[in-house]
Parts: C-alpha cells; sequence; structure tokens
C-alpha cells in the first residue's frame, strides 16, 4: 500500500494564473490511464464481479443525469460505453472563478477524448455561503482617498441549518438584486450579476429547491458558449440502485469500512502533521456496539442526522439517525447486497434520505461511475484519504484525479502598490528613526552640524559603554543625535510617513479590490470565459472525436 504523501498543492495568487495537475495536455493520457487501470480490477463488489457493477453505475448514472439535463430544456450529448465520463462537482452557492472553471476543463477534457462531462451539484450539504460577497466603494474621503470593504448580500430570507435540498427555492429574496446593483462599483459587474439573476428568476417557479435554481441559471450561462456538461444533483444520484447497492455493500463490510476509514484519517493527519483530530474531517466514532458510518441520513424539511448502526442477536443491523432508529436490514439482507439495496429504497420510500458524506460520495463515483474527477485544491488534498480508503478495503491502486483552480480579480483599477513598495516604505521610516544619516540628502550630510554629529554617532557606536548603566547612557546619546539629525531635514522624515500611509492604504485598497473569491456572477461573462478557453485548451489526439461541445447556432457566441 502506498502511504499518503504531503502534497504541496497552492492556491494560484496572481491574476489570471492556474493550477493544474497535471497539465491539460498530459489529461488525455492520465484519462486512459484511468481507464486501463479500473479495467483491471478484479475483486468482486456485493456478490458480483467490479466491472459488472461499475459499468451498470455508469450506465444508470448517465442515463439519470441526461434525463435530468435534458427535463430543463438544455440539449445532452449522446454516451454510451466506451465513452469516457469526467466528473467534477462542488456545492450549489455562489462561487468563485476558480471553482468554475472546473466545468470548463470537464468540457474540454471530455471533447478532447470523445466523452462526456457530468457536473454533480452536491445539494446534500449544510446550507450555508448562500450570500454575494462583493467589493464597494465608500466614497467619504479617508487618508486622502476613497476607501473600499466588502459587502455581502443575503440571497435568501432564512439560513436554517438543513441541506441545500430542503432550502426553497421562495427562499430567495427578491431585493437582493437591487441591493447588489446598489453596492457594485462599477456598471460592468452591475450588468453581469443582473444577467446571471435573470436566468435565476427564470428558473425559481419551476424549481424543486433553491439549489437546482443555481444550478440551472450557471447551466444556462454556460450553454450560450457552447458548454453541455450533463448536471446531476447528489441528491439524485444517491436515490439511484446503484449507489444504494455499494451503500449496502459498505454495510456488510461496516467494520472493514469503518476500520479503513479511520486508519486513512490518522494517516492523512500524520502525513500532514495534523493534530487537531477534527480536521479534516472528524474520526467515525462508537458508542458501545454501535458505530458511525460516513452518511447523513434525515427527513424532509430536517435538520442533517449521523448515520449509525448496531447489530442485533440474530445477525441483523438496526440503522439510526443519530438516536433514533430508522429501520432494520436482516442478516439475509447484509449477505445479499442485492437484498439489502431494496431493503434501502423502502427507507427511502417512508421518507428517509440516506446521502454521502464529502469522502463517501467521492469513493463512490470515483470507483463506479467516473474515468477521473476534478477536484480543486481543498478536495484534491483531502481525496488523498478516499485513495487509502480504496487501497485498504480493495487491495487496488486508486485512480488518479485532477486538480484545477485559477484565480481572476474583477475588472477594477487598483494600484500599482506592491509588497515590495510597502517593504521599502516601512524601511525608510525606520531608517528615518535609527539612521537619519543614510537619508540626509548631500548638502544637508556634509554640512559642519550632520559631519559632527555623524562622527560623535560613530564613536558613541564603536564604544558601547563598560556596564548595563553606561550602555543605556550611550543609547540614550544616540537615540538624541538621531533625532537632532533628522530634525536637519524635517521634511524628510514626514514624508516617509505619509508614503508608507498611502502604500498601507493602497494595498488595503487593492486587498479588497484583488480578492478571488468574488462570484463569478459579477464577472463579465466573455472575458472569463475567453480566458478559461485558453487556459484549458487541450491538443486532441489524433483521431479523437468531439463529444462535449455544443456547436453553437448562428448569432450566439462562445
Amino acid at each position: 500500500m502506498s502511504p499518503i504523501e504531503r502534497r504541496r498543492l497552492r492556491v494560484p495568487r496572481e491574476h489570471r494564473s492556474t493550477l493544474f495537475r497535471p497539465s491539460p495536455d498530459a489529461l488525455p493520457a492520465l484519462v486512459e490511464r484511468n481507464r486501463v487501470l479500473l479495467a483491471s480490477y478484479d475483486f468482486r463488489l456485493a456478490g458480483r464481479p467490479f466491472r459488472e457493477v461499475r459499468a451498470a453505475a455508469r450506465a444508470e448514472i448517465v442515463a439519470l443525469a441526461r434525463n435530468y439535463t435534458r427535463g430543463w430544456g438544455f440539449e445532452v450529448p449522446d454516451w454510451a460505453e466506451p465513452k469516457p465520463l469526467i466528473v467534477t462537482g462542488h456545492q450549489p452557492r455562489p462561487y468563485h472563478p476558480g471553482v468554475w472553471i472546473k466545468n470548463f476543463l470537464a468540457g474540454e477534457l471530455a471533447d478532447a477524448v470523445g466523452g462526456v462531462a457530468l457536473n454533480l451539484n452536491v445539494d446534500n450539504d449544510e446550507v450555508h455561503g448562500q450570500t454575494v460577497r462583493l467589493p464597494t466603494r465608500d466614497l467619504t474621503c479617508r487618508m486622502g482617498g476613497d476607501e473600499v470593504r466588502t459587502a455581502e448580500v443575503e440571497l435568501v430570507s432564512s439560513t436554517a441549518a438543513v441541506p441545500y435540498e430542503e432550502q426553497p427555492a421562495s427562499a430567495l429574496r427578491p431585493e437582493a438584486v437591487h441591493e447588489v446593483l446598489d453596492l457594485v462599483p462599477s456598471p460592468e459587474l452591475g450588468d453581469a450579476f443582473r444577467r446571471c439573476w435573470m436566468h435565476l428568476l427564470e428558473v425559481v417557479p419551476k424549481a424543486a429547491n433553491l439549489a437546482e435554481a443555481l444550478l440551472v441559471a450557471r447551466r444556462r450561462s454556460e450553454e450560450a458558449f457552447g458548454l453541455a456538461n450533463l448536471e446531476l444533483p447528489v441528491s439524485a444520484l444517491s436515490d439511484s440502485a446503484a449507489f444504494r447497492l455499494f451503500l449496502a455493500e459498505m454495510l456488510r463490510r461496516r467494520e472493514d469500512f469503518f476500520d479503513a476509514y479511520n486508519a486513512s484519517l490518522q494517516e492523512f493527519r500524520s502525513a500532514y502533521h495534523e493534530r487537531n483530530r477534527a480536521q479534516p474531517v472528524p474520526d467515525l466514532a462508537r458508542d458501545g456496539r454501535r458505530a458511525e458510518l460516513p452518511y447523513w441520513v434525515w427527513r424532509e424539511a430536517q435538520r442533517r442526522r449521523r448515520l449509525w448502526i448496531e447489530p442485533t442477536s440474530s445477525g441483523g443491523l438496526v440503522l439510526a439517525a443519530d438516536e433514533e432508529p430508522i429501520g432494520c436490514l436482516a442478516a439475509e439482507d447484509l449477505a445479499d447486497p442485492s437484498v439489502g439495496a431494496e431493503r434501502l429504497a423502502t427507507l427511502r420510500e417512508s421518507g428517509w434520505k440516506i446521502r454521502p458524506r464529502a469522502l463517501s460520495m467521492t469513493l463512490f463515483v470515483r470507483l463506479c461511475v467516473g474515468d477521473v474527477f476534478i477536484h480543486g485544491v481543498g478536495g484534491a488534498l483531502y481525496d488523498q484519504i478516499a485513495d487509502a480508503i480504496i487501497e485498504r478495503l480493495f487491495a487496488v491502486r486508486p485512480p488518479e484525479l485532477v486538480v484545477a483552480s485559477c484565480t481572476v480579480h474583477l475588472p477594477l483599477e487598483a494600484y500599482r502598490a506592491t509588497r515590495d513598495d510597502l517593504e521599502r516604505a516601512r524601511r525608510a521610516v525606520r531608517d528615518w528613526r535609527h539612521n537619519p544619516e543614510r537619508m540626509l540628502p548631500p548638502e544637508v550630510r556634509r554640512s559642519d552640524e550632520a559631519r559632527l554629529l555623524i562622527e560623535e554617532k560613530r564613536r558613541l557606536t564603536v564604544t558601547h559603554g563598560r556596564d548595563r548603566r553606561e550602555r543605556r547612557r550611550t543609547w540614550d546619546q544616540i537615540r538624541e543625535i538621531n533625532r537632532r539629525l533628522a530634525a536637519l531635514y524635517p521634511d524628510g522624515p514626514d514624508a516617509a510617513e505619509r508614503d508608507l500611509n498611502r502604500i498601507e492604504q493602497h494595498l488595503r485598497y487593492n486587498a479588497v479590490l484583488r480578492n478571488r473569491e468574488y462570484p463569478f456572477s459579477l464577472y463579465p461573462a466573455e472575458d472569463l470565459v475567453a480566458f478559461y478557453r485558453d487556459a484549458v485548451r487541450i491538443t486532441r489526439p489524433s483521431g479523437a472525436a468531439c463529444g462535449n461541445r455544443r456547436e453553437l447556432k448562428p448569432g450566439e457566441s462562445r
């Protein structure tokens, strides 16, 4: 088994900088390596050959995604084995360009290898971040110029701690668009946001929840640029027969799964020198005979609760949402995961929803659905834990994953001040206090008074003093000489302080304007997508078909 090694992945910081691991041109070869690797797995899953389970899962999940995407009026690409399937995903909140680039890379890679891209809308996560964060100018003059600050506009009228799929679309605040437009610092950004908002308003009346409304509005923005990825909420994936079969297998192998999960977490913490046992996620817990598994469970409109299992005296399992029992699996259900999956379906029919946590979701998707998964920086680091779980549970090398992120600043004019300028200004202020002789203009430094003071300071610096009292006296004398030297050119220290204050203010201003985490809906879409297209361009292998990008109609923009 390969040990977890510390990966050094840094979020790109400069404007229009990217992070790809591997580089885009290396991705078609990675897809092929993964396909060969996944086809080589010869273990059994749920009592059947793994390849058979995987083929059925891929067919079902893609069919669900095609029906879901087509149901919203989007054109969908054809898919059948052996077409590759490129998968990515994120929570349905207003995310920044560094996240959105994953969708474009997925589409570009699918085109390059003649496959299809699938985006998973992670609507089983708990609601958070349902705000539009934006920079705004305070036109009150302070320190000789405008101040800028970051504002947040709530998109929804309720922030109850429920999963995204439980948040109704009607929670959208109609007045949010006016609040954003009143604060946004340029008409260009306001126009970009207004276009995205119109997409959102159009779908809210038809959406099952706000997560779906945000998904469809984003997808409509992508369609304008020819991106034709399939879409599927994780809630729908979790209700598939394939997912229930995988869950039934994990329940059958519950002790192996529990041990592999916690051991992999511990290995990750050791590799990253992480002492906090709640990071990156807590260990699965035990309480007597009861044990936790990495899934959520709840009923409609409820908060998420942890899935617990407890063996019965007859060899079955009691499933519980924290302390509340939700159903039982008999010994025969556990012996045959196909039967266990049917029993789990009856739990769903009775109103209980079982959803994966992050690691259990990517564990299923990377093994049973996709040929490659595209992560952001955080997901790529944490999914090393899923790699270790795969090795421990199935004794196989896990498929490779892809890391993609970028930084794009809003098109707002910023100051040219840099960190180097700040250090230079701080050094000038320090020198006027402690080494003013370095800062004096030559004509002042050559004056008799300055020459005498500089010579006396040099003498005192060499002599130091024999004891603490003399050293203190010497220091006081040097400090007085520094003050008198600086007083020979009083404009110098004042100018240095003003320069430092100006640069600090400009950097504070720039830090707001150049924050990378403003939502992509504030960016002029044409410019942002043009950057994406250049960044993710892949040289096509000879003979590869173009399978994921819809051809634009006359008059449409790419």
